[in-house]
């Protein structure tokens, strides 16, 4: 049955879930954001960092604009998929509420709160559904492909890290051709169960070309924060170049978790574990801490400027 020909008690009982859930999901992901923040003081504590406060600005900035890079893309995505064009400001503010929607236990609000969102936008929540689907199967593909380029290209010669920099050229092989097919491979071509899931309708490539190319815009701002940070708690310039590819590949890693919010604690555990050789345990340490502590304050700061400006619209399409 089509979700316009369902019975009115239907609709009723779908209202009242949602009247239920959505408050739900907001007490939630408060919850998870303050209990990340007490974590982050408790690993604090102890450590005496030297942090920088010109570099440390400077790192902020690519933070804000891989915010807008990344909600670019999936708005690209939807409206590829939808075949018509979406209100960009209220798609935006969608973005943002539903990235801050990932501290909750496997991440499950980001789905739910951009689906919930779906009508403002003129969408199906199946279709928007599908699309975080797609995005994140991109998002990790072009992220492992970033992250294991850079690492491929400057990662230290000893450790665990060093064994990571060693398997880069591989696994970034392996990334790469996986982002190709997703950009290449007809839908037709995948099997019935993962076309009924990734690619129910149309046909062509999964992924279109606009997501992958403002994703590789997001993390190459996500390594720029990296390098910027890295020298705001005073790490050569050569060490801070390593950094980068730690800074995207620890991203991927925290997602990957799906158990962890928002990849909290897998993500601070990759960086400490890459920076460490170049910068220091305490360094690494403050790096992972502080950088976390700014990417919640982006985020936020961001999605309460698109809210405010576009937040109430509901207007449905352009």
């Amino acid at each position: 049955m089509a979700a316009d020909e369902r019975s009115p008690d239907a609709l009723a009982q779908a209202g009242n879930l949602k009247r239920w859930v959505r408050p739900v999901m907001n007490l939630a992901a408060v919850v998870f954001v303050v209990l990340a923040a007490r974590d982050l003081a408790k690993k604090w504590e102890g450590s005496h960092v030297a942090l920088a406060p010109l570099p440390a600005a400077v790192a902020c900035v690519p933070l804000v604009l891989s915010c807008f890079a990344q909600a670019f893309g999936w708005i690209f995505l939807v409206e590829g998929m939808a075949k018509k064009r979406v209100k960009r400001g209220p798609a935006l503010a969608l973005y943002l509420k539903s990235q801050l929607a990932r501290y909750t236990p496997g991440k499950i609000g980001l789905p739910i709160v951009r689906m919930d969102g779906a009508s403002r936008l003129g969408l199906s929540r199946s279709l928007v559904g599908v699309s975080v689907l797609v995005e994140m199967l991109s998002w990790t593909a072009t992220g492992a492909v970033v992250g294991f380029a850079l690492l491929a290209v400057a990662a230290p010669a000893t450790g665990l890290a060093g064994l990571l920099g060693k398997l880069a050229l591989p696994l970034f092989t392996g990334a790469a051709l996986g982002a190709l097919v997703l950009l290449v491979v007809d839908r037709s071509v995948y099997p019935a169960k993962v076309r009924a899931l990734l690619a129910p309708e149309g046909s062509g490539p999964i992924v279109p070309i606009a997501l992958p190319l403002a994703q590789i815009v997001y993390w190459a701002l996500v390594a720029l924060h990296g390098y910027a940070m890295s020298l705001a708690l005073g790490a050569p310039q050569d060490a801070a170049f390593t950094a980068m590819g730690f800074y995207v590949i620890a991203q991927v890693a925290g997602f990957v978790v799906l158990a962890a919010p928002a990849g909290l604690g897998i993500r601070e555990a990759v960086l400490v574990t890459g920076l460490s050789p170049a910068v220091g345990a305490p360094s690494a340490l403050g790096a992972a801490i502080v950088s976390r502590a700014l990417s919640l304050a982006a985020e936020l700061v961001t999605w309460l400027l698109a809210r405010s400006r576009w937040g109430g619209s509901q207007s449905p399409v352009a």
